[in-house]
């Protein structure tokens, strides 16, 4: 038969059978394939089964969806960084992330991430500024001895005057800004140096790009995509937490109580630039005990363990971090009756006791010591 007649003959016969019988499928012929393809749009319009799917493919996942066209960065979060001399939990900053492995680090988020969640997590421009209808920081934060949180410290109570603002981060380095706005009656919002600008760190001027606002508007592009406020995760955990979503990797930041000296950031070498941001191991847990993320919770309470020494066992194991999780609260008790004869504990224990009888520990710290008390008595019995 003729090349061009078979062609036409073809033709004629799907159009038939699309006209004809377009509610119902074609039956396929036997001994040939049907091949089907999806467009990019079609392909990333459905979610990948994220409870089945391991880390490494849904990384894959977010790339090809990059690659064809899709934002990697989807979502942004604001979480509070520094803790003010007020008590209140301030300066909120901005953080861009991949919702799908987010998603995968947790299923607490397919409640925020895909819709389903908090008004604000619907789709928005990403580059606009901190939402002036939201108060910049919370009286409510419950963990206000977070080491992720930097540390408020002014130089200047001037209220009219230019003023230096320092901020000593949770690996004690001191960051420094300088401002000239009027406070008047009110506290400094804590929105200074959140969106970019020059900042000087460790009396070395850090550039920084233009804000992405700014950038944005004479170009008229913008980025797509949902705002999640965090109120209680220190930013400092939550971009540790991020880049673990990502990874699978963390690097944890020495305890507070371990008196030692903090690293020098100014001496880093070029390896510290591809390693994980670092973050508390207690802000850790309590971040993966909030959104119930098991095997993150495991690595945060191997970390803690690893720090305690006689040196540090008291400060820890009465700290109100402990007393309000029985898990690392579990781990200290074993320690203090594991160690209870080590001289440097046993040198300390009057001060404790009488931080307990003046009423200086946080409540439930004499239930603390009465569980250490049944545990090396119930030692010394067997």
């Amino acid at each position: 038969m003729d090349p061009l007649l078979l062609l036409e003959t073809r033709v004629r016969t799907a159009s038939t059978l699309t006209g004809k019988n377009s509610a119902k499928p074609a039956k396929r012929a036997k001994g040939k394939r049907t091949t089907i393809r999806a467009s990019a749009a079609d392909s990333h319009d459905i979610s990948p089964p994220m409870d089945t799917a391991t880390r490494e493919e849904v990384s894959q996942y977010a790339m090809l969806a990059s690659i064809e066209g899709k934002a990697f960065e989807d979502v942004k979060f604001y979480s509070f960084s520094r803790l003010s001399r007020s008590g209140r939990v301030d300066t909120p900053r901005a953080l861009f992330g991949n919702s799908a492995l987010i998603r995968k680090a947790s299923s607490h988020f397919d409640f925020v991430l895909i819709g389903k969640g908090f008004s604000e997590s619907g789709i928005t421009n990403m580059d606009a500024p901190y939402p002036s209808s939201r108060p910049p920081f919370t009286e409510d934060y419950d963990y206000v001895s977070d080491s992720d949180l930097e540390e408020e410290l002014l130089e200047s109570d001037d209220e009219d005057s230019s003023e230096t603002l320092i901020f000593k981060d949770s690996i004690g380095s001191l960051h420094t800004l300088s401002t000239t706005a009027k406070r008047g009656k009110d506290q400094s919002s804590g929105l200074e140096d959140t969106d970019g600008g020059a900042g000087e760190i460790d009396g070395t001027t850090e550039k920084r790009d233009p804000p992405v606002q700014d950038q944005t508007k004479e170009g008229n592009l913008t980025r797509q995509g949902r705002v999640v406020f965090i109120e209680d995760i220190a930013y400092r955990t939550w971009k540790a937490f991020v880049f673990y979503a990502y990874s699978g990797r963390l690097s944890f930041a020495s305890l507070k109580s371990q008196e030692r000296a903090r690293p020098d950031r100014s001496k880093r070498n070029q390896k510290d630039f591809f390693e994980p941001p670092p973050c508390s191991p207690k802000s850790m847990y309590r971040l993966a005990e909030k959104y119930g993320i098991e095997s993150l919770k495991e690595e945060a309470l191997k970390d803690i363990q690893s720090k305690l020494s006689p040196h540090n066992i008291l400060t820890e194991l009465f700290s109100s971090f402990t007393i309000l999780h029985p898990g690392v609260q579990a781990i200290e008790i074993d320690y203090l009756r594991d160690h209870i004869r080590d001289p440097s504990i046993i040198e300390r224990l009057p001060t404790w006791f009488q931080y307990l009888e003046d009423g200086e520990l946080p409540r439930g710290a004499a239930s603390v010591l009465a569980s250490v008390v049944v545990k090396v008595a119930c030692r010394k019995a067997y």
